[in-house]
């Protein structure tokens, strides 16, 4: 089997893709488990990842550890794949200082090369958002892409939708797969009309049939992992009264709108996914590690009166249906929301293995 070893490898979500195909193991895997660069919480994602794959993540900062001594705590030397997904808040669009301020955790992208000289992968896998490549701060990707093709990499990028490979969700993302001495390529969309896309309905609408539904605050007696947050009464109120399938925050009543919605000069049409509610008959919007706040994005369930459950938030975002994940409530939000979808490393995977196969 070819030896893979993943940086910054969250709840499994990349490595699962690899761990699931029988041409792969993981060897070693790392991860500091921070929440948010400005907070000192843990995600507790190496638990997950420890439970979903077998293989516990060391707690490190790749930004300081040496890749020698990375080396000597996995125990391995040279690997066959190397996956780096650095983290990608700083990218994002959506906070508007990344337009202006490049940030320090950004060097992430190009540290990755450090432990390729190192490691010295035959294959080098980073996934990203769409703004790696070409948004503001893309010289980091650009000086990585440079520096892999000068020791010999073929290396093929490109942004896709990833609701074209089968995710059920709207999710541009950036991917990057480097190949030593042998041409690389991304694996090719397979949905190409919008209309075909999986949709919530398809992915999760049996988890609100009887037997299966909870209400807000609840968990689900035979998967505690089907677990929703309860409300203050004030957002009690707010929920009940945006409309079912796609309701928002502009139909609340100016009394039940926060400060930030009344604004007088809020942009026409601001803020159209917070306090949302995700569509039945559409793919997801993009899942984010705050996915589990409603004052986030376009979590609230369809129909029901509570957000999309942590099991229900996973399977949107790729993940099996029986994926063991751990830590408390707040920590499984976020570590599916900073992961990479399941459902798409498995492409991935396998589009390597056909790779590799063919060039020997």
């Amino acid at each position: 089997m070819r030896s893979t070893v993943d940086l910054f490898s969250g709840c499994g979500g990349m490595s699962w893709g690899f761990h699931s195909h029988p041409a792969f193991e993981i060897v070693g895997a790392a991860d500091a488990q921070v929440a948010k660069p400005s907070s000192n919480g843990s995600t507790r994602c190496n638990e997950t990842f420890f439970a979903a794959t077998g293989v516990n993540p060391v707690d490190v900062d790749l930004s300081k550890i040496s890749p020698k001594g990375l080396s000597k705590k996995w125990g391995v030397s040279n690997v066959d794949v190397l996956i780096s997904c650095a983290p990608c808040t700083d990218f994002s669009k959506k906070n508007a200082e990344n337009y202006i301020v490049d940030k320090k955790r950004n060097t992430l992208v190009g540290r990755s090369f450090d432990f390729i000289e190192h490691f010295e992968p035959t294959v080098f896998i980073m996934e990203n958002v769409a703004e790696m490549l070409f948004g503001k701060h893309k010289h980091h990707a650009e000086n990585l892409i440079s520096n892999l093709e000068s020791i010999g990499y073929s290396v093929a990028k490109d942004v896709h939708n990833l609701a074209g490979y089968g995710l059920p969700q709207l999710r541009e993302r950036a991917l990057i797969i480097a190949i030593k001495d042998v041409d690389s390529s991304l694996p090719k969309i397979t949905i190409n009309n919008p209309e075909k896309y999986r949709t919530v309905r398809d992915t999760i609408s049996h988890l609100c049939e009887d037997g299966n539904d909870i209400a807000a605050g609840q968990s689900h007696p035979d998967d505690p992992i089907h677990t929703s947050p309860g409300f203050q009464p004030i957002n009690v109120q707010r929920v009940k009264r945006i409309p079912k399938d796609g309701g928002s925050w502009s139909s609340l009543p100016d009394s039940l709108k926060i400060k930030s919605m009344l604004k007088k000069n809020r942009r026409p049409g601001s803020y159209p996914d917070i306090y949302g509610r995700m569509v039945w008959d559409e793919p997801a919007r993009t899942i984010t590690r705050e996915c589990g706040n409603l004052g986030n994005g376009r979590y609230l369930h369809p129909e029901k009166d509570r957000l999309v459950s942590v099991r229900e938030m996973s399977l949107l975002q790729g993940f099996p249906e029986d994926y063991p994940f751990r830590g408390n409530r707040q920590n499984m939000y976020n570590q599916i929301g900073d992961s990479v979808p399941p459902s798409i490393s498995m492409i991935i995977a396998s589009h390597v293995d056909e790779i590799l196969t063919n060039a020997s």
